[in-house]
């Protein structure tokens, strides 16, 4: 669980690094000569852009959250299962 967690945090670092880098590098005062228009147009491809950068690392993390829960799941439904067979087994007097 440690390690999805920590790939939660890097990726929250790295899409916030990404996102303020595109805002201090398309902000209007760099871009003199250019309408206020398409300015804004820029900052807000950029930050749709790193929202979406975002998104497909979120859903990586989620992916593979998912994907441990269901072996621990697995993994504890398949040693209940032998726990109960063992438990069946030692009811009846049997040997396993």
């Amino acid at each position: 669980m440690n390690r999805q967690v920590s790939t939660l945090a890097v990726s929250a670092r790295v899409g916030a690094g990404i996102f303020a880098l595109s805002i201090l590098l398309l902000s209007p005062v760099q871009a003199a000569d250019s309408s206020l228009s398409k300015d804004a147009s820029q900052v807000g491809s950029a930050v749709g852009s790193t929202a979406r950068k975002i998104g497909q690392e979120g859903k990586k993390v989620g992916l593979a959250v998912g994907h441990a829960g269901k072996k621990v799941g697995l993994e504890v439904g398949h040693a209940a299962k032998k726990g109960g067979q063992a438990f069946w087994h030692a009811v009846k007097g049997q040997k396993q």
